[in-house]
């Protein structure tokens, strides 16, 4: 059955072929063949996920895809009151009533208030997508909190409650990074700090000797240029580099968040732990590379375009 829905995924995708997707495909099952601990066996079917940041964007997309694809029920967690209430009716509409609920929360402030809340409704949560996130150069503390320490924090309780060793069932933690967090360029700083962080944690907590022991995986994804209202914010770096940062901007293909959200049904069929993986362009989700370097060169030649 995975490898049907692995297929139908694949295909989904506007900007990929058929003759691209099977080239894809076979590219993921000889990964499956060869590596690591992937999931092909794994069902969505009667799990329990909880997406932060769910309200829209990147995180909607996610709950919407995953609730598509049979998971019996997504908790929505935003600091949105207005939004998480909107996104919990309009996916009980699309998906079925009570598959959806919204639990109202700050990542930075709630952990132990919503954690005991869905302990309490749930009696067990196998998935996390560690999803909230904000884009603010001019808060650099507010930003480490939010995307860092938020993350650090949830995927620790989370794990905690998931860990084999420790009287759980096992479980997937997936943390959404960046592309930023591994490209060499000289724009939102603070940002890539926070997002290289979350693969810090994904590459530690998520190794495969630490999955042995807990049966918790752990994987990471990095989108790229994704519409979303983050990225739409008419101010998203420092003023000295806003001129350059729009012009490089204009050079990037932005994709939907819907193609994120189709990704990490994908990859929760398919990915290995410990691992990171590029979602961008509209295409199916890669293993990301270590660092892409912008050169100097690059960027004037933007400047000057």
């Amino acid at each position: 059955m995975a490898s049907f829905v692995i297929l139908n995924l694949l295909g989904s995708y506007k900007n990929t072929n058929k003759v691209e997707t099977m080239n894809v495909a076979a590219i993921f099952f000889c990964l499956v063949a060869t590596f690591g601990h992937v999931y092909l066996e794994e069902q969505l079917d009667g799990k329990v996920a909880v997406v932060t940041g769910g309200a829209k964007g990147i995180g909607y997309a996610i709950g919407d895809n995953f609730l598509e694809y049979g998971t019996k029920t997504v908790v929505i967690v935003d600091k949105n009151r207005l939004r998480g209430l909107k996104a919990e009716k309009d996916l009980n509409c699309k998906h079925g009533a009570n598959r959806t609920v919204f639990i109202y929360g700050d990542i930075t402030k709630d952990l132990d208030r919503v954690s005991k809340q869905i302990f309490q409704k749930f009696r067990y949560v196998n998935i996390l997508v560690n999803n909230a996130g904000i884009l603010d150069e001019y808060d650099p503390k507010k930003t480490i909190e939010t995307n860092a320490m938020g993350t650090v924090l949830w995927a620790d309780r989370f794990y905690n409650c998931m860990r084999k060793d420790r009287g759980g069932r096992g479980g997937t933690i997936i943390n959404i990074a960046s592309i930023s967090a591994y490209m060499s360029d000289p724009f939102l700083y603070f940002y890539k700090a926070s997002k290289f962080a979350v693969l810090g944690l994904t590459l530690g907590m998520g190794h495969e000797y630490n999955y042995l022991f807990t049966g918790v995986r752990m994987f990471a994804i990095c989108p790229g240029a994704t519409r979303t209202d983050m990225t739409r914010q008419e101010v998203t770096t420092v003023e000295e580099q806003r001129e350059v940062f729009e012009k490089f901007s204009k050079t990037l293909k932005y994709q939907s968040p819907d193609n994120v959200g189709k990704a990490a049904v994908l990859l929760y069929w398919t990915a290995t732990t410990g691992t990171a993986y590029t979602v961008q362009d509209g295409q199916p989700p890669i293993v990301s590379p270590d660092r892409v370097n912008i050169t100097m060169e690059a960027i004037l030649n933007v400047i000057h375009q």
